[in-house]
């Protein structure tokens, strides 16, 4: 009988931060069908192996990883999603050889260095300046946004639920716009299109997610994020989509080190519902994300490292 042939790994990891079974069938089926959308508009093959490739042929560079949800009505110090997945693929980028700094929103600025410490991420961790692209700009050379709401069309931020911010998250489109015009690397994580690096496939968005037409502030332009970036990775949670490219650095270079742990994700969303973030749909600190269970990070965290062990055990 012929073989099966193999999945290609870095497939593999694309499918697993989709969260096929363990998360709603819709969210699993939503962020596959963006996926989709985001490959046709670069290489055909998996996304996590394009941003692995591309971080990998700047190594030794300056890497602003930029985070932060920030609403002061109901998330003040920000969601979970987001800064988790921040210090857990800095760790990976300073251990794989890049200069890596987290930007966050100031009012986070110190439960984000909690959770870096958490897990031994030695990586400074700053706040978001009050204009990104005049006062970070000129000092990195690549921009990884996770988790960071990005402004439609009218110039807005938004919340999934329509609301607009704001106060709050401070606006980084400005700096994807101009990196991107300077031909320096941008890479956005996201999941349900309010966020930073949408702008990419933003109409085949608002095609396959009806949300994201929609708003409740009254200036409409709906929540679909305007502003692109070079590379996209939609996800079922953002935190998952920056564990992805950690698995894609440790299958890339054969360093397991720059994986993340199960038992370091479940201390990380202990710490962060202890140092006051909140789960961004609920809005209340929680063992989980985004209304998904914890234990469903953890099962993704131990998938992506089954994942890449059998792909290195093969090689």
């Amino acid at each position: 009988m012929p073989s099966t042939p193999r999945r290609d790994p870095f497939d593999v990891i694309d499918r697993l931060v989709c969260g096929a079974g363990l998360v709603p069938d819709a969210i699993a089926t939503r962020a596959d069908a963006l996926q989709a959308v985001a490959r046709g508009r670069g290489s055909s093959g998996p996304l996590s192996r394009a941003i692995v490739d591309a971080l990998l042929a700047r190594r030794g560079q300056r890497i602003a990883l930029l985070t932060g949800f920030v609403r002061p009505d109901v998330i003040p110090c920000g969601e979970n999603d987001g800064p988790l997945g921040a210090v857990a693929l800095a760790r990976a980028l300073r251990r794989a050889g890049f200069l890596v700094v987290i930007h966050t929103d100031p009012q986070a600025v110190d439960h984000a260095t909690w959770l870096a410490a958490e897990i031994g991420a030695a990586v400074p961790v700053e706040a978001i300046p009050a204009n990104p692209a005049a006062e970070l700009g000129g000092s990195i050379d690549v921009a990884i946004a996770i988790e960071k709401p990005g402004e439609n069309i009218r110039g807005h931020l938004h919340a999934w639920s329509g609301q607009r911010i704001e106060a709050g998250s401070i606006p980084i489109d400005r700096l994807f716009v101009e990196m991107m015009a300077s031909g320096r690397l941008t890479v956005a994580i996201g999941d349900r299109g309010n966020e930073v690096g949408f702008g990419r496939i933003h109409d085949e968005l608002v095609l396959l997610v009806p949300e994201a037409r929609r708003c409740t502030c009254g200036c409409g332009g709906g929540i679909a994020a305007i502003t692109s970036a070079d590379h996209l990775l939609p996800a079922a949670v953002s935190n998952w989509g920056a564990y992805g490219l950690c698995a894609g650095l440790a299958l890339a270079t054969s360093d397991r080190s720059l994986l993340l742990r199960p038992d370091e994700e479940a201390r990380l969303l202990n710490v962060a519902a202890v140092r006051g973030y909140r789960d961004g749909l609920l809005g209340t600190a929680a063992f989980g994300v985004d209304g998904i269970s914890g234990s469903a990070s953890v099962r993704v965290v131990e998938a992506l490292r089954a994942a890449v062990a059998a792909a290195l055990e093969r090689s």
